[in-house]
């Protein structure tokens, strides 16, 4: 730990440069139009305070939805990135100056932080995440040295972010994955579905993906190198989820919700298992207009309808419905359980990184429109 008053010895700039949105509120689609750039001056810290430079972002699915359904204000950023960054000066014991840490940020160069801030968009975690973090944040906590040393920051935002959390504690939960076992792994593209898949064949299991095209499919078995993967815009979706689960489903690993959800859980085997974590269904749809409005529970916005909780119960389906921030009190397990699958050669990550800060805009209103693999990173040069 460090003192109070401690201060970089990099020569900070006057100003950074922030983008903030403008005008998207009930758009019909997001457009570059829609974010405008400003310059804010470097501020000063108060005690318990940190200066952070942030070196990336995550850029989350669900961005677009946020920005059009008014989630994020005119004149405002979207505080809700997880982000990997270095402290250039702190007055919060709790960091160091050059530690590298993940955070939440703004799509801004620099940030102030503290160790007592509570994430935005979560709830408050328990007390083992804030005894392990040093922080009131799940996602706010110093890189181990270690980790920064063998693993670039795409890796440690990717395999090591909420992504790999996601993926990792599902499984765990969801478990134990046995070499019998078939999995389904809907958004094999995805920066979670991607991570899932590698994991259980890693297990032994046969591994199922899904992706929309041929290209797509292709790309999933050979870079993921799993068994196989269906074309979900296939005309005859359901004969070919026939002829690929002939003797059903052990576990599916669903981050789309929506029509999918309910064709695949149809096939699910008794005492099965689904994890679900999110709904691309949403995220992605063709237009703000065309995507699921918020319903009252997560597992109705992830897709579980009556229809599918009926299916659920009567074949005795164990089903997890959760965000990765339950877990976070064993994030140094699934760090060192990750770290292992990468240097086997068992996990690789596959995330698009876009270079420059200039590029926010047209990275995320791109991400709609022609669907990289992975998650989607920023790197603010």
């Amino acid at each position: 730990m460090q003192s109070d008053n401690v201060t970089s010895s990099i020569t900070l700039p006057a100003s950074y440069r922030k983008w903030v949105v403008s005008g998207a509120t009930g758009a019909p689609d997001l457009k570059k139009e829609h974010f405008r750039q400003v310059e804010c001056e470097i501020p000063s810290l108060m005690d318990g305070e940190a200066l952070i430079r942030v070196k990336m972002i995550n850029v989350h699915s669900a961005t677009r939805l946020r920005i059009l359904r008014g989630m994020i204000a005119t004149g405002q950023t979207d505080l809700n990135n997880y982000a990997c960054a270095e402290v250039v000066s702190s007055r919060d014991p709790a960091f160091c100056v050059g530690d590298v840490i993940a955070c939440q940020a703004g799509w801004q160069e620099y940030q102030v932080i503290s160790s007592r801030d509570l994430p935005v968009g979560f709830a408050e975690p328990n007390n083992l995440v804030k005894a392990l973090n040093g922080t009131h944040s799940p996602w706010v906590y110093v890189f181990r040295p270690a980790m920064v040393q063998m693993w670039p920051a795409s890796t440690l935002m990717e395999i090591f972010g909420t992504s790999g959390m996601t993926a990792w504690f599902g499984l765990q939960q969801n478990g134990p994955m046995l070499t019998r076992d078939t999995v389904a792994v809907a958004a094999t593209t995805g920066s979670v579905g991607s991570i899932v898949a590698q994991i259980a064949k890693a297990a032994g299991c046969r591994v199922v993906g899904f992706a929309g095209g041929a290209e797509r499919c292709t790309w999933v078995t050979t870079t993921l190198g799993i068994d196989d993967c269906i074309d979900y815009t296939s005309p005859d979706l359901d004969k070919a989820l026939r002829k690929v689960f002939p003797e059903g489903i052990d576990l599916f690993s669903d981050g789309v919700g929506g029509d999918l959800t309910e064709r695949v859980t149809r096939l699910m085997n008794r005492h099965s298992r689904l994890f679900s974590y999110g709904s691309a269904a949403s995220y992605y749809a063709p237009s703000i207009g065309s995507a699921p409005e918020v319903r009252p529970t997560m597992r109705q916005n992830f897709g579980i309808t009556e229809e599918v909780e009926r299916r659920l119960s009567e074949r005795h389906i164990r089903s997890h419905v959760w965000t990765v921030d339950q877990f976070y009190h064993q994030r140094l397990q699934a760090e060192d359980a990750l770290s292992q699958l990468l240097l086997s050669g068992q996990l690789k990550p596959n995330s698009h990184t876009v270079d420059g800060f200039e590029h926010l805009p047209a990275a995320i209103t791109g991400m709609y429109r022609s669907r990289q693999p992975g998650k989607l990173q920023i790197a603010f040069k």
